[in-house]
């Protein structure tokens, strides 16, 4: 009777360690990428009147960054231009004839890390040190910018308000970059119906 008893306790014993061990392989990471982590923002001047406006300049470069690599400008350059005639938008070529102008740009930051150590203080003012097992790394983030500006109604090199604005922010140096700025700049025109004729 003893040895029954006893076993039952060392089973009564495992089971909290064994349901941390059950509860913890059902943790899954939900197939997350750097896609998902993609941030679009818009913003626009809910006085401007877009259905009155009809052409569209866009020029070649960019106002920041065109330093990037040649497919990353091309797909926003390219990506802009298929949203605005997809809109109803018509490209001039002369700025004098467009009734607004849009700015686009690329900045982007890189964080160094360096986490880790192997020391910690007590309450009591001692200290212990363990073998070091610090890690460094660092990673990108980037943004594109569009702005969209009244041409009649702005100045050059002045700060005026832009009529629309959008930025998309994401990991720069991880995953398909030229696909993520594709998707973004759709997302920003879907999330601006106001923009369609």
């Amino acid at each position: 009777m003893t040895n029954s008893f006893s076993y039952i306790k060392k089973i009564l014993y495992s089971l909290p360690v064994l349901a941390l061990v059950v509860l913890s392989s059902c943790y899954t990471d939900y197939g997350l990428d750097t896609n998902n982590y993609d941030v679009v923002v818009t913003l626009y001047d809910n006085t401007y009147n877009f259905q009155s406006k009809t052409k569209y300049f866009l020029s070649d470069s960019l106002v920041i960054g065109n330093d990037i690599d040649a497919d990353y400008k091309n797909a926003i350059l390219n990506t802009l231009n298929t949203n605005m005639a997809s809109a109803g938008w018509t490209k001039v070529a002369d700025i004098q004839q467009a009734d607004v102008v849009l700015s686009t740009g690329v900045t982007s930051t890189t964080t160094y890390v360096s986490e880790g150590g192997g020391c910690w203080w007590d309450y009591y003012g001692y200290y212990w040190c363990y073998p070091d097992y610090s890690y460094d790394y660092t990673y990108t983030t980037g943004t594109v910018f569009i702005l969209m500006n009244d041409r009649v109604s702005s100045s050059p090199g002045s700060n005026d308000k832009p009529e629309w604005f959008s930025a998309l922010n994401g990991l720069a140096d991880q995953g398909n970059a030229v696909g993520r700025i594709t998707s973004g700049i759709n997302q920003a025109f879907a999330q601006s119906p106001y923009l369609k004729k």
